[in-house]
This record gives structure tokens, C-alpha cells and sequence, in this order.
């Protein structure tokens, strides 16, 4: 009886130690794949720096005085707009000025704060801060035509030659904030809702840009949002960053307005990759650039050198972006080092 209750603990506790074993095993196991699981997401990360190329204005000079928007085409000539100038610059491609057109007043080719710059094939697309509609000029900086967009534009995308997408200052409470898309001659062909009319006033302010294949890509400038919109009008995904709880606020005249930027501007290059601008809340405001996959994946941050309200990436993949206050613009190339 002895040897068999003998016999019987033995055999107990060799199953008991096979359990411990196995169990061991198993969160060796366990252990493993989590750390390739890590190896592979750190794979994945991108360490980004910049190598500057090409410096366009100074202090010594008066090529810029005020830039405020970039845009370069296929022939790799910069075209930007000079708030201060009241004007459209042409550089080439090694930081030559080429011609200039614009003077203060409300007329044709005329300006009084020129913002955005954005080009299609044949032709330059410039807003006005302070004039409604959008001013069309050839590739040479001459005058066509404006397109009556009777709305103020917040942000504008050139689509193609036929086609614009305008993001606005909604002041209407009672409907969605949209996207609309506006043909040569100023009609509206089809609208993309982003946020519901619950959304404060201004608080639905967003940067835009369209990939390739005619999805949207959004960077609130006053909540920590990111978005991805199919052509459909489907959101595809949503993405904050910064860990914002809550933008503080200040009156203007009668106006409760947002006084903080979470971003400022956004780019994408031919990777797929979308670069974002921080403003405020960001570590080092507006100089901290967020690289998100076209999946919304955080890849990569990198600080540009200089504070900057906007950034600009072009067919080739040159970032641009400003420094001294406007006085320069800068181009760097783009170096991806896998980590």
C-alpha cells in the first residue's frame, strides 16, 4: 500500500513538473513572438533627416519679403506668393528669381493679401486672404481669368484643370462641414461632408490634400485629428497625435474662437507617406513634422530647423518650407534611414 501511495505521488509530481514545463514553454514562447512582434514594428519606424538643398531669400536681399505660399511644377521652377509684395514669384531651379507679377489693389492680377498657390498642368491657382475667388495665371504669370468662389477660403486643392476642392470658414451651424468642389467656372460639382453641425465655430478648420487615386486627407488646425477619406465620401480612418483634451478658447468681438493650432499644414509624396505640420501644442511648435503611413501608422517626427506656418512637398519629393519669418524659403531633400 505504501509503495503504490508512493508510486502514485511520484507520478503526480512528474505531471505536476511537466505542467510547470510546459507552462514555462509556453510564455517563453509568448515572450519571443512579443519581442519580433516589437523587432518588426521598430523595422517599420522611419528615422528622417533633412539635408538642405537650395536656401531662396535673406536678410541682405529683397527676393522674399513675406512668403506664404509654395508650389513647384515638373519643369522644377518655385512658384510662391509674397503677402508684403502683393505679388507671384517665379525661382528657378537654383534659387534664381525669374519674373514677378502682382501689385496692391482689387483688379485683375491684383492682390491685397495673396495666400494659397496651387497649380494644375497648364495654370497657377492664387486666393486672396481678403478677396473672395480664386485668380488663374498661366504658367508664365499671365493673367487668364478669376473663378467666383463667393465663399472665404480657408484652404484650396487643385485637383486637375477642370476641378478645385475648397475647404471654408463655415459660419452656418445648421449644416455639415463640407469640402466643395468647384469647376473653371465657379459651380459647385459635388460637396464631401467631414464633421457634423454640432462642431463650434472654426473648430472644424482643416487643411487638405488629395492623393492620386482622389482620396482626402484632413489636418484639423484646432482639434488632434487626422483623417482619411475615400472618394466615396467614407472615412477611412481618424488619427490624433498630440493628446489634446481640449482647445483653449478666447472672445473675439461677439466670437468664441480657438487660440491654439494642433496642425498647420499637410503634405503628401509619392511613397504614400503624409506629412504633418504641428503647431502649438507640439513639442517644439511649429517646427515638429509627423509622418504618418497611408494606413494613419505614426512612422516617424522629425524638427524642421526653423519655425514654419506651412510645409510643401513636390514631385520629386523636396520638402520646402520657410524660415526668418517668411523672409527665406527652404528646400531639403528627404533622407529615410529604416530603424
Amino acid at each position: 500500500m505504501k509503495l503504490l501511495r508512493k508510486r502514485s505521488l511520484n507520478t503526480f509530481t512528474r505531471a505536476r513538473r511537466r505542467g510547470i514545463i510546459r507552462l514555462f514553454e509556453a510564455l517563453l514562447l509568448i515572450g519571443v513572438l512579443c519581442s519580433l512582434v516589437v523587432f518588426m514594428w521598430g523595422k517599420d519606424r522611419l528615422k528622417i533627416s533633412l539635408e538642405e538643398v537650395l536656401s531662396i531669400g535673406s536678410l541682405d536681399d529683397d527676393d522674399l519679403f513675406m512668403l506664404v505660399g509654395i508650389v513647384a511644377d515638373s519643369s522644377k521652377r518655385i512658384y510662391v506668393t509674397d503677402a508684403m509684395d502683393y505679388s507671384i514669384k517665379i525661382f528657378d531651379e537654383r534659387g534664381n528669381l525669374v519674373k514677378k507679377t502682382g501689385r496692391k489693389g482689387r483688379g485683375p492680377g491684383e492682390f491685397l493679401a495673396p495666400r494659397f498657390i496651387d497649380s494644375s498642368e497648364h495654370f497657377l491657382y492664387v486666393s486672396d486672404q481678403n478677396i473672395f475667388g480664386i485668380q488663374v495665371f498661366d504658367k508664365d504669370l499671365t493673367y487668364k481669368n478669376k473663378i467666383p468662389i463667393l465663399i472665404p477660403v480657408s484652404d484650396f486643392k487643385v485637383i486637375s484643370d477642370s476641378e478645385i476642392a475648397v475647404s471654408t470658414l463655415s459660419m452656418d451651424f445648421t449644416k455639415g462641414r463640407k469640402i466643395f468642389i468647384y469647376n473653371s467656372k465657379g459651380e459647385i460639382t459635388r460637396e464631401i461632408e467631414y464633421a457634423d453641425k454640432k462642431t463650434p465655430l472654426m473648430m472644424d478648420t482643416v487643411e487638405i490634400q488629395f492623393d492620386p487615386q482622389g482620396y482626402l486627407y484632413l489636418a484639423y488646425c484646432h482639434q488632434d485629428k487626422i483623417e482619411k477619406i475615400n472618394p466615396e465620401g467614407k472615412k477611412i480612418w481618424s488619427k490624433g497625435l498630440l493628446d489634446i483634451k481640449k482647445v483653449k478658447k478666447k472672445k473675439v468681438h461677439n466670437f468664441l474662437l480657438p487660440s491654439g493650432f494642433a496642425y498647420k499644414d499637410i503634405a503628401l509624396n509619392s511613397k504614400g507617406h503624409v506629412f504633418v505640420l504641428g503647431g502649438s501644442f507640439s513639442k517644439n511648435p511649429s517646427q515638429d513634422v509627423y509622418v504618418l503611413s497611408s494606413e494613419g501608422k505614426l512612422l516617424a517626427t522629425f524638427t524642421l530647423p526653423d519655425w514654419s506656418h506651412c510645409i510643401y512637398i513636390d514631385g520629386q519629393d523636396y520638402l520646402y518650407s520657410r524660415a526668418n519669418e517668411g523672409v527665406t524659403l527652404k528646400k531639403y531633400k528627404v533622407n529615410y534611414i529604416n530603424r
